[in-house]
């Protein structure tokens, strides 16, 4: 890159990112919210992340759901971890804040014939 070229990231790839550090931290998995209409005209639809960008400053808000026996506050505080560490290195932006929002708990599964 030359000396004082700009650098814009879409907003997909943050997106990208912060499901990607997600996808690593079992017993969580983000929340599908329900559809908007605008979800079904671009045929692309929200997972849980959502993230809003204020310059070089990165706001993530998480919406997940945890399995059932796993500690909350420290799966909760790995994938704050994560997400920052995954965004601020991959993309090169200061991540404010990482909010984690545990919406509920998956049941355990049956076993076979249980």
């Amino acid at each position: 890159m030359t000396e004082g070229a700009q650098l814009e990231i879409s907003p997909d790839v943050l997106y990208g990112i912060a499901q990607l550090a997600l996808d690593e931290i079992a017993g969580l998995r983000p929340i599908q919210p329900p559809p908007r209409v605008g979800e079904f005209l671009s045929g692309r639809r929200a997972k849980g992340i959502h993230i809003d960008r204020e310059g070089g400053d990165v706001f993530v808000d998480l919406r997940v759901a945890v399995a059932y026996g796993v500690e909350i506050p420290a799966v909760a505080a790995k994938a704050q971890r994560s997400v920052r560490e995954a965004v601020a290195s991959m993309a090169g932006l200061n991540v404010v804040s990482v909010s984690v929002n545990v919406e509920t708990v998956d049941a355990p599964e049956e076993p076979p014939g249980g």
